[in-house]
This record gives structure tokens, sequence and C-alpha cells, in this order.
């Protein structure tokens, strides 16, 4: 069955609840793969691999998650990214950008999110951008349709 991918990279920054006016460099780098189009069109759920650069966080480390598609009709696209820091301890950014009629680039291009630690605690917020100006040419050539596999 054939499948779809893109690739994409997500900037942005971070900060920590505990330390809210130190502001930390925070990327996201991913692949999004479509699953075979029938099990896409029951789950509606893209698996995205990739890596995160968070400032005193993840240095290079390998990220997992998922983009959902299930709430467009809501107009919400849920993201949740998996990773382990450099401490060694798991992390999750999950965040959902929110489609607007009166911003619509900006609200597909935005992304706000919040970062948890291992015990389920939120520990950071991050605000990422697909710099849709200087990223769309590379994002555009990065579409991929897989056929088999």
């Amino acid at each position: 069955m054939p499948s779809v991918s893109f690739g994409e990279t997500m900037s942005g920054s971070y900060w920590r609840l505990d330390t809210p006016i130190e502001e930390r460099a925070l990327t996201v780098r991913y692949e999004a793969r479509a699953g075979a189009l029938g099990e896409f069109l029951r789950h509606k759920t893209w698996s995205l691999a990739g890596t995160i650069d968070a400032d005193r966080l993840a240095s290079g480390r390998a990220v997992e998650g998922t983009l959902g598609f299930g709430r467009i009709e809501e107009r919400r696209f849920p993201y949740r990214f998996a990773f382990e820091g450099d401490d060694g301890r798991r992390y999750e950014l999950t965040g959902q950008k929110e489609w607007s009629r009166l911003a619509p680039v900006e609200s597909l291009t935005l992304l706000p999110a919040t970062i948890s630690d291992d015990r389920g605690e939120e520990i950071a917020r991050a605000m990422l951008r697909f710099d849709l100006r200087g990223d769309w040419a590379h994002w555009l050539r990065s579409i991929r349709l897989h056929l088999g596999n």
C-alpha cells in the first residue's frame, strides 16, 4: 500500500517553569509519515521521527511521536514528541496547532507546546514555528510517495 511522508523543521524557544525569564533555544527536525492509505483513513495519524535540540535539556536526541489529523473537523492538529534528555530521563513535548480563518498561515505554522517529565509533570512551555518564508521550498521538495513499505 502506498504511503506519503514529508520533512519539517520547527524552531523557537522554551522556558522552564522554575526559571521563566530564561529563554532557551529549541529545534525539532522530523519526518512525518502516514501509514498505508486504509490505515491512515482509520486512525488519521502521522508518525513522527527525527531529532530534538533543546538548550540544556536534549542535544541532538532522537525524538518520536505522532501528529493527529483526527481532529481536522475541529481545526486542531495535536502533536506529541517523546525523547530522552541529556540527563537520561524521558520527556514529552505536546502541543497543537489550531487553524483560524482570521490568521490561516500563522495558525498552521505556530505550535504552542508544553514539556513534561517522566512523572507527567509540566516542567516547561515552548513556542515553535515552521518558517514558511524560509523553508516552504524545502518542505515541498521533501514530500515523498512511498510504494510498498
